[in-house]
C-alpha cells in the first residue's frame, strides 16, 4: 500500500542551504537579514508545523498526494491535514507534530505526517506520506452496524456493541491501488480463521513463545476495515497496549532478594502497594479467570512496611514496574508509558481457563497482568520476576502511544523487536556488571523462562531460537499476524550489530545510554505502516541532530547504522 503513497523527507543536516541549524520560518519567505521581525510567529506547534508543511509541499507541488494535502482553493493552510498530536520529546529537546491526512474530511488510512520543531518553533526535519484519493465514493452504501455484522460472520464471532471505539469512515487504499471507502471497525475480539493460531502444541500457538495463551490471544483486539459499498474485508491488524509523599516499602522478591526501593501508600493500619509520585499500583487477583472479567480489587495491603517473604509475587511486580519506569523516565526522559503520566498497573495471581498455572505475562487493555509457573521444585512462582519480559510488554504501551505500528507484516515485526531491545536493554541497566559496555551485557530475553532453563529469543543469534537473522530468510505468512514474532529476528539482529558496533581502533562507537536514546528517537518517529527500512533512515536523521555538537562522533555512528542494517540485508 506504501508505495501508493508520495514520501518526502527533510532534514537540516542534509539542507545546504540549512548549514545544520534548524530553519526559521522567514528563510521559507525570504525576509532578508535584519529583517526579522516581520517574520511569521506562531502561537501554537500546529500554527508552526502548518507554516512549514504549505511551504515545503509547495516546493514539489507536482507530486499528487502533495497536491492534495496543499488544497490551494482554501486560504488555510494545509487543509486537509488534522492534527493527530504534539509531543515533546526531551531526549532531544524537540517537539514532533503529527497530522492524518483527510479527503473530504475523511481520514486517510497510512496516511501520516511528523514534523519536528526546535524550541523555538524553528523547522528540524519533516516526514511526510500523502496521496491523492481518486475514484471512491463519498458515501457509504452499508452502515456500521451492517459492516460488523460482516466481520462477525466472517469469524464466526458473536459481536456485540462496535469495539474500543465507535466506528468510523477512512479512505483505503489496496495493494492493486484501488481506493476504497471504509468502516473502520476499532477493537473487535474476532480473528479471521486463517489468522488464529494454529492448533497443536502450546507453545507454538502462542507467538511469543510462552508456553500458555495471553489474554491478547484469547480475547484479542483487531481493527478491520470493511468496504462501505459492497461490505468486504479489506484490511485487519491487530491492536495491543496531585503528588503525594510516597512510603519507603522493603520486602523480598520471586527472585529470594530483599528488594529495599519500592514505594507505597500509607493508609489508616495499613500499607499499599501504590506509588502516588510514579502512578503505580498493584492489584492481586487471588487466581481469578480473566475470562470471566473479575472486578480489580484494592491494591495490595500489608500490615508493614516491611512485607516480609509473604508478597513476593506483589513485590516482584511493583519493584520491576518501578525499574522499567524509572529507565524511561531517566534513560529515555518519557513520562510514564503515554508520555503523559498514566497510571502502571500490574495485576498478579491471573489465570486463564483452568489454573493455578497461567505462564504468561501481558500488556492488555492498559495493564499488566502476570501469571505464575511452577519452578523446579514444584513450587508456584510469578512470571513478573523476569524484568526483561516486563520490560517488552510495556514498552508495547510505549509504542502503542507513539507511532502506532500496526501490529501486522513488518510495522507488527519492528513493534515486536522494539519492545525485546527495550526489554534486554532494561534488564542489562540494572543487572549487567557495567550497564554503559554492552559486553556485559545478556542478550536472551526471558532467560531461565522454559523448565529447561532456556528464554524467549536471543538478540545476538535469533537463528538459536527459530527467527531469520537476514532479509534473505524472511518468512512470509499469513500465520502470526504476517509473522511478527519470527521476522522480528531481523530487526533485532541489526540492533545487536549496532550496540556492539565499535571503531577501528576496538572502542565503542557510542556508549550504550547514546545508542538506546537514538533507537527510542527513531522508534517513536516512526509512522504506523513504517517498514524494516524505516529504521535505519530513521536512526540517521535523529543521530543528525542529537550529535550536533559533536561532528567527529556522528561520521562513525551514520556508518555503523549504515553497516548494522546492510549486514541483515536491510538497505
Amino acid at each position: 500500500m506504501s508505495r501508493h503513497f508520495d514520501r518526502m523527507r527533510y532534514h537540516i543536516a542534509d539542507d545546504p542551504d540549512a548549514g545544520g541549524r534548524p530553519r526559521p520560518p522567514g528563510a521559507f519567505t525570504g525576509i532578508a537579514p535584519g529583517l526579522e521581525d516581520v517574520a511569521p510567529r506562531f502561537t501554537s506547534n500546529e500554527a508552526a508545523a502548518r507554516f512549514y508543511l504549505d511551504h515545503k509541499l509547495a516546493e514539489d507541488a507536482s507530486a499528487p498526494g502533495f497536491r492534495a494535502a496543499l488544497a490551494t482553493e482554501s486560504p488555510a493552510r494545509v487543509p486537509d491535514l488534522e492534527l493527530r498530536s504534539s509531543r515533546q520529546t526531551p531526549a532531544s529537546g524537540t517537539t514532533l507534530v503529527r497530522f492524518d491526512q483527510t479527503h473530504a474530511r475523511i481520514p486517510i488510512f497510512g496516511s501520516d505526517v511528523l514534523v519536528e520543531l526546535d524550541q523555538a518553533r524553528e523547522l528540524v526535519a519533516m516526514d511526510a506520506r500523502l496521496t491523492e484519493v481518486l475514484g471512491a465514493p463519498g458515501a457509504p452504501d452499508i452502515d456500521s452496524s451492517a459492516a460488523l455484522a460482516r466481520v462477525a460472520e466472517a469469524t464466526g464471532t458473536a459481536l456485540e456493541g462496535a469495539g474500543t471505539a465507535p466506528p468510523s469512515l477512512t479512505y483505503f487504499l489496496d495493494e492493486a491501488g484501488t481506493w476504497h471507502l471504509a468502516w473502520h471497525l476499532h477493537g473487535l475480539t474476532a480473528v479471521l480463521p486463517e489468522a488464529r493460531p494454529a492448533p497443536g502444541g502450546r507453545a507454538g500457538a502462542t507467538g511469543h513463545g510462552m508456553e500458555d495463551p495471553s489474554p491478547r490471544d484469547l480475547h484479542p483486539q483487531v481493527d478491520y476495515l470493511v468496504d462501505a459499498e459492497d461490505g468486504r474485508i479489506l484490511y485487519y491488524f491487530g491492536v495491543t497496549p496531585t503528588v503525594d509523599i510516597p512510603t519507603k516499602l522493603r520486602g523480598f522478591d520471586e527472585n529470594g532478594t530483599l528488594v529495599d526501593r519500592i514505594w507505597g501508600d500509607r493508609l489508616a493500619g495499613a500499607f499499599a502497594l501504590r506509588d502516588r509520585l510514579r502512578n503505580i499500583v498493584t492489584h492481586d487477583l487471588a487466581l481469578a479467570d480473566l475470562n470471566e472479567n473479575p472486578p480489580l480489587p484494592d491494591p495490595v495491603q500489608a500490615a508493614d512496611p516491611d512485607l516480609g517473604e509473604k508478597f513476593k509475587a506483589a513485590v516482584s511486580a511493583h519493584a520491576n514496574a518501578t525499574r522499567v519506569f524509572d529507565f524511561y523516565r531517566s534513560v529515555l526522559s518519557r513520562d510514564s508509558i503515554d508520555d503523559q503520566g498514566m497510571a502502571l498497573t500490574s495485576v498478579i495471581n491471573c489465570t486463564v481457563g483452568e489454573g493455578p498455572e497461567w505462564r504468561n505475562a501481558a500488556w492488555w487493555k492498559g495493564r499488566m497482568w502476570y501469571g505464575q509457573m511452577r519452578n523446579p521444585a514444584g513450587v508456584l512462582v510469578s512470571t513478573s520476576r523476569f524484568l526483561d519480559v516486563i520490560g517488552h510488554e510495556l514498552t508495547h504501551g510505549v509504542i502503542e502511544s507513539s507511532s502506532g505500528l500496526v501490529y501486522q507484516d513488518q510495522p507488527g515485526a519492528l513493534n515486536e523487536s522494539f519492545a525485546d531491545i527495550f526489554g534486554i536493554a532494561i534488564k542489562n541497566w540494572y543487572e549487567a556488571s557495567a550497564q554503559e559496555r554492552t559486553d556485559t551485557w545478556n542478550w536472551e530475553l526471558g532467560a531461565g523462562w522454559r523448565p529447561t532453563g532456556a528464554g524467549l529469543r536471543s538478540l545476538s543469534d535469533p537463528a538459536a531460537f527459530g527467527q531469520p537473522a537476514h532479509m534473505r530468510d524472511f518468512v512470509r505468512t499469513r500465520a502470526d499476524n504476517g509473522g511478527v514474532h519470527t521476522n522480528s529476528g531481523i530487526p533485532n539482529k541489526a540492533a545487536h550489530l549496532l550496540l556492539t558496533s565499535t571503531t577501528p581502533e576496538g572502542r565503542p562507537v557510542l556508549d550504550a545510554r547514546d545508542w538506546l536514546v537514538l533507537i527510542y528517537l527513531a522508534m517513536v518517529r516512526l509512522s504506523r505502516l513504517s517498514d524494516f527500512a524505516d529504521v535505519p533512515v530513521a536512526l540517521r536523521d535523529v543521530a543528525k541532530v542529537y550529535l550536533a555538537g559533536s561532528p567527529r562522533q556522528l561520521e562513525p555512528v551514520l556508518a555503523a547504522i549504515t553497516a548494522a542494517y546492510a549486514a541483515v540485508g536491510i538497505e
